[in-house]
């Protein structure tokens, strides 16, 4: 199986994108914009590549999570500096990601097996916190470059974005102990 596939390419590709993505945060959150949403578009066609030339790979199996992770975490993290969303959420997701980052190694050490099955409540985990950074990159693009009555559609919705923010972070908690309960089972 080769290492050095497209789909592993588009991986690193989003990765790199990560420097990208906070310097632009900084400095034109529309151009941040464009770039999270290119990374995640990298990940979806990552995802259909492989699948399609079945050039899955071990390395890519676990750079595509770590990859997620990554991009997402640092989003995160730069949303809450702009006080978008509380810290609490940030550190829970964070947590998450350390400790299945830790299960994963642990499971590595014990059975050797590299192999990262994604669950369906991983895969809705990773969706749900991927529209909820789309979901705050508009809502500061908005509070940044437009006037309130322009904006009236995002700020009527804040109270949904609110409820939106608090069923992902309920579905990141589901994703943990779903794995942590398949990582024991791994284990046994």
């Amino acid at each position: 199986m080769r290492t050095i596939t497209l789909p592993n390419l588009l991986t690193m590709l989003r990765i790199l994108s990560v420097p990208l993505f906070i310097i632009f945060f900084k400095t034109d959150i529309k151009v941040a914009t464009v770039i999270f949403v290119s990374a995640m578009i990298t990940d979806v066609l990552d995802g259909i590549i492989a699948r399609i030339n079945k050039s899955r790979s071990i390395l890519g199996s676990i750079l595509d999570p770590l990859a997620d992770k990554i991009l997402i975490d640092t989003a995160f993290l730069l949303l809450a500096s702009v006080v978008l969303m509380p810290y609490w959420m940030v550190v829970t997701i964070i947590s998450r990601d350390v400790i299945l980052i830790l299960g994963w190694l642990l499971i590595f050490i014990v059975t050797s097996k590299t192999e990262v099955e994604p669950s369906i409540f991983g895969k809705l985990t990773n969706f749900l916190q991927s529209t909820s950074v789309l979901l705050l990159l508009f809502s500061l693009i908005c509070k940044t470059s437009y006037t309130l009555h322009q904006c009236q559609i995002i700020n009527i919705s804040e109270k949904v974005l609110d409820i939106y923010l608090y069923i992902m972070v309920i579905f990141t908690i589901i994703s943990l102990l779903d794995y942590l309960i398949k990582g024991i089972k791994r284990l046994g």
